[in-house]
């Protein structure tokens, strides 16, 4: 919501590259959920779906064409391959053909896109399709970008928020922004920093990506 609510401020591209917590127990480490990660935060005022993704697969691909000749020499392992475009699938098509997300992730060996998921009420839905995209890595690696177009109408926004059964009281500032009409058109997405490093590198666990891993029940190392 703090994307939308710069672009309301009149920031038409925000890119920024911001620190997260999670908040999860020591049951939710599984070698690919860093508790304090970075993420490249995006987001683009009058925007599609398909710019944003094409712009993250430039990204990413660019990032590879980078890596070959000046850096990769170093490493044993074969950097993996990463082609435009990328492959889409809406949920149900992989849920058809896979069974979940994470099969898919598995079973593939280039980074493919899964379109279309319910989810939160800021990601926008038109005509019952949800406007909104994830990027999975192959391999096992998973999910390393998020994102979608935003919801902007006010009467959407509280529409979706009742129906979540969610508190309107919780989301107040965001809602008087968008009952004051004040919210622009955007789409934008974050990508996982540790997440697409882990992949590069083919790294078993997040925490050997980060400097100063910290891990609940782990004493930090200094």
């Amino acid at each position: 919501l703090h994307k939308q609510i710069a672009i309301a401020m009149g920031v038409d591209r925000l890119f920024v590259l911001s620190p997260n917590i999670r908040l999860e127990g020591r049951e939710a480490d599984d070698g690919r959920h860093a508790y304090e990660f970075t993420q490249l935060d995006m987001e683009i005022a009058g925007a599609s779906m398909d710019d944003v993704m094409g712009l993250i697969e430039e990204l990413i691909t660019g990032l590879f064409r980078e890596l070959r000749p000046v850096v990769w020499e170093s490493f044993e392992r074969e950097l993996p391959k990463v082609r435009r475009p990328f492959r889409r699938f809406t949920i149900e098509e992989i849920r058809e053909e896979f069974g979940s997300e994470e099969e898919a992730s598995r079973a593939l060996e280039e980074p493919f896109w899964i379109t279309g998921i319910p989810r939160e009420f800021y990601d926008r839905e038109v005509d019952g399709i949800w406007r909104n995209y994830d990027l999975y890595l192959p391999g096992g690696y998973g999910e390393v970008s998020s994102g979608g177009e935003r919801e902007w109408e006010y009467e959407k926004i509280l529409a979706k928020i009742r129906s979540s059964g969610l508190s309107e009281k919780a989301f107040r500032p965001y809602l008087e922004v968008a009952r004051a009409g004040l919210l622009r058109p955007s789409a934008g997405a974050g990508v996982g920093v540790e997440r697409l490093v882990r992949y590069i590198v083919g790294a078993k666990h997040i925490a050997e990506v980060q400097p100063f891993p910290r891990i609940p029940g782990i004493p930090a190392v200094i």
